[in-house]
C-alpha cells in the first residue's frame, strides 16, 4: 500500500481546507522548492481523473487557485517555470472551471525564443462597470445601473421594465410603435427582453435597436458588435437581424450568435440550434445547421461556412475568455473591450497563439501576468497597454 508524504498529506488538507496556518506555510514552501513537482503532478493526475469521473464532485475556490499559481510563478526559475505552469494548468484547467476558477491558463507559445527581459511592474485596471444605455424614442437616455428598478418609463402604452440587470418590454397596450435602442459600454453586458419574449444577451460596446413593438408581418432589429438571441418561434412573423454592410440573418425560432463588431476582420453567424438563413451582398444566402458558423468579410461578397467551436463563441456570455488557438490580436481585441484599453504594439505583432481560459472578472494585472508567462511583454500607461514584445 503507497504511504503518503508529508507533502502528499498536506496537499490533501489544503484542498480539502482542513489544514492550519502553519501546514499552509509548510506546504508552499515545501512547493517552492520544486522537488515536489512530480509528487504534484500525480496528485494533480488524480483530481483530473476524479473530475472525468461524474460521481465525484471536486471544488476548488478561486483563491485556492490563486495561491498555489502564484507559489508556482515565484519559487521556479524562468526556465523551469514553463513546465510548471502547463502542470498546474492541466489540473486548473479540469477542476476550476466550474467553480469559478480566477486564473486559468494561457499556454504554448507557438513561436518565440525564451528571452529573460524581467515584467515590468503594471498598474492595475478592473473590468470597466458603469452602466448600459437605453435610447428611447424621443431621444432621452436613459443609464441603466445596478441602483434602477421597476418601470422605467412608458412610451405609447408600451411599458419598459428593467429587473436584475434584464431590461423587459410589456406591448400588450402598446399603441404608436417607437425604436428604442439599448448600448453597452466596454466591459459590461446587459440582458433583454424583446416585447415578443425572445432574449438577447449583448456584449461589451455593442448596441441594438429595436420596435416597442413588433407590428406587421416581421421582426426586425438592427445590431452593432456581439449578442446571443435566444428567439420566440412565430411562423407568421419571421425574425430578423439587420448588420452592418446590408447583411441581414434570417429566423425560424432558434438561438444563435451574432459577432458583428466593426474592428473584426468579418462578421459572424454561429448556430446554437434551430435554423437561421444568412444573407449577405447581392444575391448571397446560406442556411445554416446548428454547430456551424457563416462568416461574411467586411470587403469580398462570399459567404463561408464552417464547423463552429460553440465554447468558444459563446465564452463571453459564460462570463469567461476563451483563448483556445487564439492569436495576440484576438486576444488583445477582447482585452480592449472588456478593460476599456487601447492596445498598440511597440515592435510588431508577436507570433503567439495562445491556449486557454481565464475568468472574465480578473483585473487586467491578472491577465497580463499571464501574457507575460507566455512570452507577450507588456507595459500599461495609463489606459494603452504597450505590447513591447
Amino acid at each position: 500500500m503507497h504511504h503518503m508524504s508529508e507533502f502528499e498529506v498536506l496537499f490533501r488538507k489544503f484542498m480539502e481546507r482542513s489544514c492550519t496556518e502553519q501546514e499552509r506555510e509548510r506546504l508552499f514552501a515545501m512547493m517552492a522548492t520544486g522537488e515536489h513537482d512530480a509528487t504534484l503532478q500525480q496528485m494533480a493526475d488524480e483530481v483530473v481523473a476524479a473530475v472525468d469521473d461524474p460521481a465525484v464532485e471536486i471544488a476548488v475556490p478561486a483563491h485556492r487557485a490563486d495561491e498555489i499559481l502564484s507559489v508556482l510563478l515565484q519559487s521556479a526559475p524562468r526556465k523551469q517555470r514553463r513546465g510548471r505552469l502547463v502542470m498546474f494548468a492541466r489540473w486548473a484547467a479540469a477542476i476550476l472551471l466550474p467553480v469559478g476558477a480566477a486564473i486559468l491558463y494561457f499556454l504554448q507559445p507557438v513561436s518565440k525564443p525564451a528571452n529573460t527581459i524581467q515584467a515590468v511592474a503594471l498598474q492595475d485596471l478592473p473590468p470597466a462597470t458603469h452602466g448600459a444605455v437605453l435610447t428611447l424614442g424621443d431621444g432621452s437616455k436613459l443609464t441603466l445601473d445596478s441602483a434602477r428598478k421597476g418601470l422605467l418609463a412608458s412610451q405609447g402604452g408600451a411599458r419598459v421594465m428593467l429587473s436584475q440587470g434584464t431590461l423587459a418590454y410589456d406591448a400588450q397596450n402598446a399603441g404608436t410603435v417607437s425604436y428604442n435602442t439599448l448600448s453597452t459600454p466596454r466591459g459590461r453586458l446587459f440582458q433583454l427582453v424583446l416585447p415578443d419574449g425572445s432574449a438577447v444577451w449583448l456584449n461589451a460596446a455593442s448596441s441594438i435597436t429595436f420596435p416597442t413593438r413588433f407590428a406587421g408581418n416581421e421582426r426586425i432589429v438592427t445590431l452593432t458588435g456581439e449578442a446571443y438571441f435566444d428567439i420566440r418561434p412565430d411562423a407568421a412573423k419571421p425574425f430578423r437581424v439587420k448588420l452592418a454592410n446590408n447583411t441581414t440573418v434570417q429566423v425560424l425560432g432558434t438561438a444563435f450568435n451574432i459577432n458583428a463588431y466593426d474592428n473584426e476582420s468579418a462578421i459572424t453567424a454561429t448556430l446554437i440550434s434551430g435554423r437561421v438563413q444568412v444573407n449577405g451582398i447581392g444575391n448571397n444566402s446560406r442556411v445554416l445547421q446548428p454547430g456551424y458558423q457563416a462568416s461574411l468579410s467586411y470587403t469580398a461578397a462570399g459567404i463561408q461556412v464552417s464547423r463552429a467551436d460553440t465554447s468558444q463563441v459563446l465564452a463571453w456570455k459564460n462570463g469567461i475568455f476563451n483563448f483556445d488557438n487564439a492569436d495576440v490580436q484576438t486576444v488583445m481585441k477582447q482585452l480592449e473591450r472588456w478593460y476599456n484599453i487601447e492596445v498598440q504594439y511597440e515592435n510588431g505583432v508577436p507570433a503567439i497563439s495562445f491556449g486557454g481560459k481565464m475568468d472574465r472578472n480578473l483585473s487586467l494585472k491578472n491577465i497580463t501576468r499571464m501574457l507575460e508567462i507566455s512570452k507577450v511583454h507588456c507595459r500599461l500607461e495609463g489606459k494603452k497597454l504597450i505590447i513591447t514584445e
